[in-house]
């Protein structure tokens, strides 16, 4: 019997694949824990049709990841801090403090875990941040922390 996975089983395969399967094992397992579906015409058409709007949803995040990393790649953003009466900050720079100025910048929200920094920011100057957009896009961005008048 042919049958349509609805999510992922250890050794058979992963959601949407289509497996053929002994009679017993999919009426006695996989169809009554809703592993799988039988692969009938049109269950087989609406899984393409999802798959498709799956395919098409993920193009328009990819474009639209593109276009974000255009705007903000290679921009230098500034977060003053307290004056500590030397070039080291009495405490880091966290990764809300930059995804909150960015988001103040460019009226998108950046949600802090999309932020990466290679090393902790204690110190005055140039810092380099990298934002995750998506899985394969991201942007390096620069973070400048300036003393508070």
């Amino acid at each position: 019997m042919k049958v349509i996975l609805t999510k992922d089983v250890a050794g058979m395969g992963r959601a949407g694949d289509i497996k053929e399967v002994s009679d017993g094992h999919a009426r006695n397992f996989l169809i009554p824990k809703h592993l799988a579906l039988p692969a009938t015409t049109d269950v087989l058409a609406r899984v393409q049709k999802e798959e498709k709007e799956h395919q098409e949803k993920v193009k328009r995040l990819q474009e639209q990841a593109g276009t974000l990393k255009s705007k903000i790649e290679n921009k230098t953003f500034i977060i003053t801090v307290k004056d500590s009466g030397v070039h080291k900050l009495y405490s880091a720079i966290h990764e809300d403090q930059i995804a909150q100025e960015i988001s103040k910048k460019i009226d998108l929200s950046i949600a802090p875990i999309q932020v990466i920094i290679k090393q902790a920011i204690n110190t005055l100057g140039i810092h380099d941040a990298e934002i995750k957009l998506t899985d394969s896009i991201h942007a390096t961005v620069k973070i400048e922390v300036k003393k508070q008048n």
